[in-house]
């Protein structure tokens, strides 16, 4: 079987790990269309037609309008990639709101495919035209849709998408070769304390960081250690904060880094915050980084926004969102409970094995496409 694959989000190298492992399924042959260049991690990205090596499958960087635009962007060459292509499936993880999902969607009903769409949306919006009319138009005319989670599942079945024609995958797992525990230099070189506290990923309000600080300063613990690792527009803010709140001496700034590095830093740490507020337009729709903590066997401590509680299950903390007294509780517990830690270490590690390894995403969505391609 022919697969199509449109992902702007893989043109990070180590997002692409289930399509490598896709392509070595029985039958599969697939090609994956990437934007020539795409923001990710606070850089812009540009991608290759030259696939790296280990990958077993042709890619086409193609030029798009809107870069970083999830909503607007699309390929002016979309269709006749396709039309080259000739895919029994066509598989976007895009959104079903924007052009690129209305591209495939046009093209999958020409090219007589089967057409499967990603998506994360776990709050329902009134989207300005023509983006509703897009969505509505996907949702009427696609084969398979695949949920990022149980609130995005819903939302399919409210809009009028049948319940089995949906499955429950989130979009990207790990690769616990690399995501696991291990010794690192790390911690001495950034001199990091006996109990270090960890965040990576963006800085921006909805991310919560704020209280982090605010609950980091109620620990009274001069010994521990705070690791921020992101970039984004409230940097200089969140620094100033610090500084109020007299805990500047206690924190490791750290620009965004590369994906593969990620592991080794994760190992610095005792545990992983991610302290999510939910929005009028946006709550977490996963959290990916916690299931990477939790590969590498650090306890992890999420709000109780969107996704979380469903991605942490029983393997971490909980915390209510914008509590910071209640998320220095939770770290406390941590610090005075060497078992704990080590039950949750040990948990997470098993929970990322049963449900979020890039090969069980990869074999769940091989199932997917053998139900609908007959040939």
């Amino acid at each position: 079987m022919k697969i199509f694959f449109v992902s702007h989000s893989s043109v990070v190298f180590n997002y692409r790990e289930k399509l490598r492992l896709l392509c070595k399924k029985k039958g599969v042959e697939l090609a994956l269309l990437l934007p020539h260049v795409w923001p990710e991690a606070g850089k812009s990205v540009q991608t290759s037609s030259q696939p790296a090596e280990g990958e077993g499958f042709p890619i086409i960087s193609a030029p798009i309008f809107f870069p970083g635009r999830v909503k607007r962007h699309f390929y002016p060459s979309f269709f006749s990639h396709v039309r080259d292509f000739r895919p029994d499936i066509i598989h976007i993880e895009e959104e079903p709101y924007s052009f690129v999902a209305w591209q495939a969607t046009r093209a999958a009903k020409k090219a007589g495919a089967k057409l499967v769409f990603f998506t994360w949306e776990n709050l329902l919006e009134n989207f300005p035209f023509p983006h509703q009319q897009i969505r509505q138009y996907v949702l009427n005319n696609t084969d398979y849709a695949i949920a990022g989670d149980q609130e995005a599942d819903q939302l399919l079945q409210k809009a009028g998408l049948a319940s089995s024609k949906i499955s429950v995958i989130p979009q990207y797992g790990v690769n616990p070769q690399l995501f696991k525990k291990k010794a690192t230099k790390l911690k001495r070189q950034l001199k990091l304390g006996a109990f270090t506290v960890g965040y990576v990923g963006r800085l921006v309000p909805e991310k919560g960081v704020h209280h982090l600080l605010e609950a980091f300063s109620m620990m009274r613990n001069p010994q521990a250690k705070l690791l921020v690792i992101g970039n984004g527009p409230i940097r200089a803010e969140l620094v100033k904060k610090a500084e109020e709140l007299k805990i500047s001496s206690q924190i490791r700034w750290l620009a965004a880094t590369d994906q593969g590095r990620i592991p080794d830093y994760l190992n610095c740490m005792d545990a992983l915050v991610l302290p999510s507020l939910t929005t009028p337009t946006w709550k977490e729709q996963f959290g990916r980084v916690l299931i990477e903590a939790q590969a590498c066997e650090v306890p992890v401590i999420g709000s109780d926004s969107g996704a979380i509680p469903e991605v942490i299950g029983k393997a971490g903390l909980i915390f209510k969102e914008g509590d910071a007294g209640n998320l220095a509780s939770a770290l406390q517990r941590l610090t005075r409970s060497t078992s704990l830690r080590k039950k949750l270490a040990e948990s997470g590690r098993k929970q990322v094995l049963r449900l979020y390894t890039n090969q069980g995403i990869a074999d769940q969505i091989y199932a997917i496409y053998k139900n609908l391609f007959k040939p």
